[in-house]
Parts: structure tokens; sequence; C-alpha cells
């Protein structure tokens, strides 16, 4: 048989992510630049571009269209990242059990309603601030990229970017709520594990007092009551949530055209972003120590994932099932490994589309270009399931696996958090995450 993709294009693909996994562990020096990372990623696409220009009929056409997901998908972090780094909660809080228990509750929720993104950013300084008191603090860091950064996205397309990708290929904005049973399973175990570690920690504690360094570079005021500062950047998270909910519900018969109902979605998203910088006082962008350094790094790297992920995708939609690769739990796991080592976002489309190749070999006509119909396929719905939950859940595993987790660690550097090296914190992940995906696999898939 002759496929329209020949092998030769995947490989820029495989090698831009491989080099994305290794740049930052052995030229870490080289890495910072984000020029050096847009040179990186230009000299990798070069081939892609020749091959869509110069061999693939409607190369340039598929180009044009992962275009338009690429600027979609960096207007909605941008956007959330801008929002959430104007709301600051400050107040004299301390960071008891029960009280760490109840922010990684809030944000298992919140980040399925703003992204892990927001909810990562929202909730890690205020987090931090009232436990500058602990003697040690690591642990609730890690449970929180667990939780709030990874787990707690799964349940709408806004929740993880692997999910919003989805969300842009045609699956419909409501179908990621049916994964409520390991969204809460995950969760629920990994909240319940961590009030026990945090208790424990804090008993030790009590018992062996030690007052920690301080890590909050705006301590609280010891009767100063809880307070939100930015508050009316609330109403442009909501704004942003109605944006993407109307223009993926309703874009199609409002303005027909794809291109014309991305724009305007962009456009919103933008637009929520730009009136919460106008609206939000400088004194909270530097109590928040905001800066654009973490969503230009994502940009500049995205750009050659998009670019060299084109003949890829178009790759799997036609092998499909001769990879071996069948069964949902082959897919919960395979996917997951992949977006623990790579990003998630673009392990979650390649998958996805691998999911319409395996449907197509059982006498379906699917496309990768439209993910709705899979969705809903009686075969491909199983396979889809197990890609989305392998890809948002084992991007926990590495701290390379989803953006959030260095957004976080950083943070957390800056207020004198003592963090696990790369492979320090994947021990972590080894002993937890895995005996509970584990669980996850034998019940769902």
């Amino acid at each position: 048989m002759t496929y329209a993709t020949p092998t030769w294009a995947v490989a820029p693909f495989v090698c831009y992510l491989l080099l994305i996994a290794t740049l930052p562990l052995f030229f870490g020096a080289f890495w910072e630049h984000n020029r050096n990372k847009l040179i990186v990623a230009a000299l990798v696409s070069v081939p892609v571009l020749v091959y869509l220009f110069g061999i693939r009929v409607g190369g340039g056409q598929m180009l044009l269209r992962t275009a338009c997901d690429y600027v979609s998908f960096i207007a909605l972090l941008a956007a959330l990242f801008t929002i959430s780094g104007g709301i600051c909660l400050r107040g004299s809080v301390a960071g008891t059990p029960r009280v760490n228990s109840a922010f990684m509750a809030v944000g298992a929720v919140l980040g399925s309603l703003i992204g892990t993104t927001g909810a990562s950013v929202l909730l890690i300084r205020p987090l931090l601030r009232a436990n500058e008191h602990r003697a040690y603090t690591t642990h609730i860091v890690v449970f929180f990229i667990f939780i709030v950064s990874n787990g707690a996205g799964l349940l709408t397309p806004l929740g993880d970017p692997p999910l919003f990708l989805g969300f842009l290929r045609g699956v419909p904005f409501t179908w990621t709520l049916r994964l409520a049973a390991p969204w809460a399973l995950v969760n629920g175990v990994l909240l319940s594990l961590f009030t026990i570690i945090d208790h424990i920690v804090a008993a030790r504690e009590k018992r062996n007092p030690r007052r920690a360094a301080g890590i909050s570079h705006f301590p609280a005021s010891p009767n100063e009551p809880l307070h939100l500062d930015g508050a009316i950047n609330l109403f442009w998270l909501l704004g942003i949530v109605v944006v993407v909910f109307v223009m993926g519900t309703y874009g199609t018969p409002l303005f027909g055209d794809s291109y014309l109902r991305s724009l305007v979605q962009v456009l919103g998203m933008l637009g929520c972003g730009a009136l919460s910088l106008v609206s939000t006082k400088r004194e909270i962008h530097e109590a928040n120590r905001f800066n654009w350094a973490p969503i230009i790094e994502v940009a500049v790297v995205f750009i050659g994932v998009f670019i060299t992920m084109i003949p890829a995708l178009s790759f799997l939609g036609e092998r499909g099932a001769s990879l071996g690769i069948t069964k949902p739990w082959q897919f919960f796991w395979v996917s997951g490994a992949l977006s623990s080592v790579l990003d998630n976002a673009p392990t979650y489309l390649t998958f996805a589309s691998l999911a319409v190749g395996v449907t197509n070999s059982g006498g379906a006509t699917l496309s990768v270009e439209n993910l709705g119909a899979l969705a809903f396929h009686p075969l491909g719905q199983h396979l889809l399931e197990a890609v989305s939950c392998g890809a948002v859940f084992m991007g926990a595993i590495t701290y390379i696996g989803n953006g959030p987790n260095f957004i976080v660690k950083a943070i957390a550097e800056q207020h004198h958090v003592r963090m696990p090296s790369f492979f320090g914190y994947t021990l972590w992940s080894l002993a937890i995450l895995v005996p509970l995906f584990g669980v996850v696999s034998h019940i769902f898939f």
C-alpha cells in the first residue's frame, strides 16, 4: 500500500521532541535563551516546510490550519497566564494541613475551569506565603504539581492544553465531562495522601520546632484578614470561559468559515487578557513578580512543535493499527509515557490521530482533522478517553511533561523552597503516581 506521508517526514518531529527533552539537561546555558530555542525550532522545521510546499499535495492548507491551532493555543495560555497573574490572595492564613488540603481541593476544581496554568499561577504564591513558617515545604509543592498543575485539568478543554487542542479539532466542549470518574479517583487519592503526609510532617515539626528561612517576598501581617486583590480579574476569567464555550458551540452557525471563527475566538481571549492588564494595579503584578518570560518561552518552543507535527499526525492517521497499539489501555500508557518526557499537548494530538487510524482500520472513515467524529464513535471514544487521561495525568511524572510544572517550580524556588532535582522529582512521581495510574488503567481501560 502506498501512503501519502513518507516515513522520513516524521523524523523532524521526533528529532525536535528529543531536543526539547535533552537540551535543557545537557546544554542548559544554551537553552536558556529564547533566541537559541527559536533557531533550533527553525532549523528542524526547514525539512517539513520543504515537504509541505514542494512535495505534499495540499501542504500549504495543512500548514495554515495548524497555524490557526497554534495561534488559538498560545492565545488561550497567554490570556489565562495574564489574568491569573493579576489576582493576589493576601492575608494571615496559616499553612496547616487542613488549610493546605483546602488549597489543593480548590485547585483540583479550578484547574478545569480556568486551566491548570491559570490555577497554578493563581494559587501557588498564596500557598507559599501561608507556609512561610513551615520548616519543610517541598512535599507541598510536589503534590501541588501533581494535583493542580496536572490532574485537575481533565474535565474541560480549558483545563489542559492537550484537551484544548482536541477541542480545536472538533471534540465538543462538554465531552470531557465523561472523564469525571477518573478525575475524581486520581485527585481524591492524591488529596487524601497529601493530607496524611502533611499531617505527619507538621507533627514532626512540632516535636522538633525550627523556623525555616522566610520564603515570602511580601509576608502577611499577623492580623491581616484574608482578602483578594485584583478581583476584577475573576470577571475576565469568566470572559475566557464564555468566549471558548460560545465559539466552540455556536461558532459555526454564527461565522461559518473556520478561519473566521478562530480569529474571533483569538480576539476575544486576547481582549480579556488586555482588559486584565488595563484594570490591574501595578502593585499586584509586582507582588506576584509577574513577567512575560514563561509564556514567551512556551510560544517560541511550540512554533517548532506545531510545524513538525503536521506530517507526524498525517502519518499516524494513515497507518493506525499497523503500529500495534490498538487497545485503550495501550493508548493510556503509551501516550502517558511519552507525555511524561515530552510535552503532553502534541503527544495528545499524535495519539488521537493514531486512534483515528485504528478506528478506520475497522471500516470507519474518520479524519484526523475532525476528532469530534472520533469522540462519538463506539470504539474511537474509548481510545480518545484513554489518550485524554494519559496525556493529562502523566504530564505530572517529570518537570518537562507539562508547562505549568516549570512555572510552579520556578516560583517555588524564587520563594526559597528547595525543590527536587529533575531525577529527584521523578522518584516522587514514580513512587506515588505510577501505582495510582496502574489502578486507573485496571478500572477504566
